[in-house]
């Protein structure tokens, strides 16, 4: 059956208008852009929903590069030359695997010339055609400049921006006390704690061996028992993926969709044991077997427990032995099940049915469809930002709330949601969650106009 033009897609989904599509279809014939990257210049869709929607669709991780802050060492593997001749970028090494922005993930023609060439192993993400040639064009202004990192956007050649999400009515500023001193969220997140944006550790650049095939995802605060365990799996020639925290391990699990977790118990922001329950309560992820580990919590009684309580395939208590930690890897991917092919493409027709039925103002029916969508994958930030769109159309403050924080917790820059659950703050007058989230929405957008204005805005608040 063949593929869907993106915009026969947009229209059924009701994303766009018919005037909007004839506009934007006119563009692309006079400049020759692809489809979404014209939707985007335009401001009709934003990178992140542009390239979500295509990655979703295809299959493939995308890549929103206008939030990526990109290490030009990484040209050394893949020359710049390499990547303007085939519409690609380095984006980060992630485990053993180099991740890389394609305009056309699936021409696996290309992909197999640059891992000929280079010797090392790909993981294509999908990115707009436009912000691939921006972070050529942007390398090359780097490299003349002496400049090390980019990062590449696709909107800011727009003069005008748009605003942040809309201001409630009558807001009365009330004094805040200092933000090292934020108060407790009044709704608990997944972890008991509030939200905090905590920058991810960059990844030491190691290259990755082709033969690599099977991934790991290894969570632990503690960086020496991390790197101890990325070494040993390394040495078995497992793709390993690492996670400092939990809401990173979260992010993690939904990029890469690992062959086995191996899951530190006590974790800052959302713990271990949470974790495991949400993966084995997932349709789409519940297949992934987890080996919970802990220093803390010892004995077979315990470790029974865990099995039952949060659906852990293993437990290990800590110290262990490494010829230990890999026979029990070992063992639960000799009997791993596969994944179920139908479940993310389920996930995604609820979104789908969500969407338009909460466009057509069907809010019950809107509803209904992203809690089935979420029944089959909780991960999904989209599932969980428009359902708390839904629920706020109903007036259900606190079940949007929920929801826009778990979008949030999957996606910690997920500007959109961030802003709508800082204006609804606002709304019920929970002035210092407010203040923490507008906050947070500064460091999840990069355009200076959006960010002046969020600043005079937190200036009003204090």
């Amino acid at each position: 059956m063949p593929r869907k033009e993106l915009g026969e897609i947009l229209r059924e989904a009701e994303l766009i208008t018919p005037a909007q599509l004839t506009e934007a279809l006119s563009l692309q014939r006079t400049y020759g852009e692809r489809l979404a990257s014209v939707l985007v210049r335009q401001h009709i869709l934003t990178e992140k929903f542009a390239v979500t929607y295509l990655g979703r669709q295809l299959g493939v991780p995308p890549v929103d590069l206008s939030k990526a802050e990109i290490d030009l060492s990484l040209l050394d593997v893949i020359p710049l030359e390499l990547c303007e001749r085939h519409l690609v970028f380095p984006v980060r090494v992630e485990g053993t695997r180099l991740q890389i922005a394609m305009a056309d993930p699936l021409d696996r023609t290309v992909i197999s010339e640059i891992e000929f060439k280079t010797g090392v192993r790909l993981a294509p993400l999908i990115a707009l055609e436009s912000a691939v040639k921006n972070a050529v064009m942007e390398a090359r202004r780097a490299i003349k400049s002496g400049q090390r990192q980019i990062t590449p956007s696709v909107q800011k050649t727009r003069p005008s921006a748009p605003p942040p999400a809309p201001e409630p009515e009558e807001v009365k500023p009330v004094p805040v006390v200092p933000l090292e001193e934020k108060e407790r969220a009044v709704f608990e997140t997944l972890a008991g704690s509030p939200l905090t944006h905590v920058p991810v550790p960059s990844a030491a650049v190691r290259v990755p061996a082709v033969e690599e095939v099977q991934t790991i995802l290894v969570v632990d605060d503690d960086l020496a028992v991390l790197q101890l365990m990325e070494q040993v799996l390394q040495s078995r020639k497992y793709r390993v993926v690492t996670a400092h925290g939990g809401r990173e391990a979260l992010t993690k699990v939904r990029e890469t969709v690992p062959d086995l977790v191996v899951l530190d118990g006590m974790l800052p922001e959302v713990h271990g044991f949470e974790i495991c329950r949400q993966l084995k309560t997932s349709e789409r992820f519940r297949h992934i077997p987890v080996v919970m580990v802990s220093a803390i919590h010892t004995g077979w009684r315990f470790a029974a427990d865990v099995k039952e309580k949060y659906g852990a395939d293993d437990y290990l208590e800590k110290p262990f032995e490494a010829v230990e930690l890999l026979r029990r890897v070992e063992s639960l991917l000799n009997r791993a099940p596969a994944p179920s092919p139908t479940s993310e493409a389920a996930a995604r027709q609820q979104l789908k049915e969500g969407v338009v039925a909460l466009k057509q103002e069907r809010v019950d029916d809107a509803i209904a469809a992203f809690t089935r969508g979420l029944a089959i994958d909780q991960f999904n930030d989209l599932l969980h930002y428009y359902q708390a769109l839904a629920y706020e159309k109903k007036g259900m403050v606190f079940h949007a709330i929920d929801h826009y924080e778990r979008a949030v917790h999957i996606t910690p820059d997920f500007y959109d949601a961030i802003t709508a659950l800082a204006t609804l703050y606002q709304k019920q007058e929970f002035w210092r969650k407010a203040v923490e989230m507008w906050e947070m929405a500064l460091t999840a957008t990069r355009d200076e106009a959006v960010r002046a204005r969020i600043k005079d805005h937190l200036l009003s608040l204090l």
